[in-house]
């Protein structure tokens, strides 16, 4: 479920999102169709110092299809989304997201993948005062051939479109075309390592009419991804990746990284810890950090097949240089779960409990601020 996030400058505020999720689902061995509401409050909605809260309704129907013809499997899932506002009509908004994939094992050798995944938001008030959707669209393809029992070669290609719902950010809407080549290796655990060469350019389709330079850019991107059984009961996952960009605007080298760490401490006991490091091309958000580093601790605990018991820290930080009006600058957000708990009643009726802190630390007064959020849902299936 998705909830928009909450803040006060210099205090504390709390979102109580109730989970009126009458959420009916008709599930056949291949359909399902589900339908849920999501009733929201949130203290300071419009993100400034003044108390302005704000209670809304996020309405959603699914439905999705999953298929396998012999050795072709399909999949298929639409939902769409409706946010009503009670005291700002004015920015209801509707939209969709879905995905769908088309996998072929033509042989034991030769394997082709086809993927299509559109992912929408509307945005925070910090980001955008207006209503706006952020809407990405990925198209990708793939063919694996295999050679011998533990190496496969892949090429592919993949296109990227991202569109704002609002003509005032439409310079932010991009196309993003790539190709890649890869080579992995399996092991007898499938644990792999691959080896992986991008390349691409990404075009923004509306620039600004007085825009003095460019946003577009080419790049080239070679990364080596792993997925790694440790022992029995560890799995070490990372992506390290070095990039360079050309353009007027974004241009240079980098690096991208995330290492995924998880641990099996007992069979009711997993520890989680995670680090990722990017740095986004401007024009990519709205918000244009150019560079974010973020780290993530989480332990989850089953103590029956009827609960789950999970807590969670993080905390990121987000360099700007200096654009415009707004200086250079440093950004730290503390993240803090202290539960979210889940009890399964039946197979057709599950209840669930979520709390959240979040400190942002900024030198700019107006994004200076912390939040607390809680969340109570329940969900039906038929």
């Amino acid at each position: 479920m998705n909830t928009i996030l909450v803040s006060v400058k210099r205090g504390m505020a709390l979102i109580l999102f109730a989970g009126l999720t009458n959420s009916t689902a008709y599930a056949m061995d291949r359909f399902t169709l589900s339908l849920g509401a999501n009733e929201h409050w949130d203290s300071n909605f419009a993100r400034s110092a003044d108390v302005d809260s704000e209670h809304y309704t996020h309405s959603v129907i699914s439905v999705a299809l999953n298929e396998r013809l012999s050795k072709q499997d399909f999949s298929l899932g639409v939902s769409g989304n409706h946010y009503a506002y009670a005291e700002r009509d004015d920015l209801d908004v509707s939209f969709y997201e879905g995905n769908a994939r088309w996998r072929s094992d033509w042989s034991t050798r030769v394997k082709t993948d086809f993927t299509w995944v559109r992912d929408a938001y509307a945005v925070d008030r910090l980001e955008f005062a207006d209503k706006d959707v952020v809407a990405r669209d990925n198209f990708a393809g793939q063919l694996t051939m295999g050679v011998g029992q533990r190496l496969g070669f892949t090429v592919g290609a993949r296109q990227v479109a991202q569109t704002h719902s609002n003509e005032l950010r439409e310079s932010l809407d991009f196309d993003d075309d790539e190709w890649f080549v890869a080579s992995t290796y399996t092991t007898a655990n499938k644990s792999f390592l691959s080896l992986r060469l991008r390349e691409g350019e990404r075009v923004y389709e509306n620039p600004l009419p007085d825009a003095l330079t460019s946003l577009d850019f080419d790049y080239r991107q070679l990364e080596v991804e792993s997925s790694w059984a440790l022992t029995r009961k560890t799995q070490l996952g990372f992506t390290l990746g070095r990039f360079k960009r050309e353009g007027e605007i974004n241009a240079g080298t980098g690096t991208q990284a995330v290492v995924d760490l998880d641990w099996a401490v007992s069979e009711k006991l997993t520890l989680s810890l995670s680090y990722s490091q990017s740095e986004p091309a401007v024009g990519e958000t709205s918000d244009s950090p150019a560079d974010v580093r973020a780290s993530r601790i989480s332990l989850g605990w089953e103590p029956s097949a009827k609960w789950s018991l999970s807590m969670a820290a993080g905390y990121s930080t987000q360099a700007y240089v200096q654009r415009l009006t707004e200086p250079a600058r440093d950004e730290h957000i503390t993240t803090l779960s202290p539960i979210a708990l889940t009890y399964q009643f039946s197979e057709m009726l599950k209840f669930r409990l979520s709390s959240q802190w979040v400190d942002r630390e900024s030198p700019l007064e107006y994004r200076d601020y912390d939040y607390a959020q809680a969340s109570l849902g329940v969900a039906l299936v038929f």
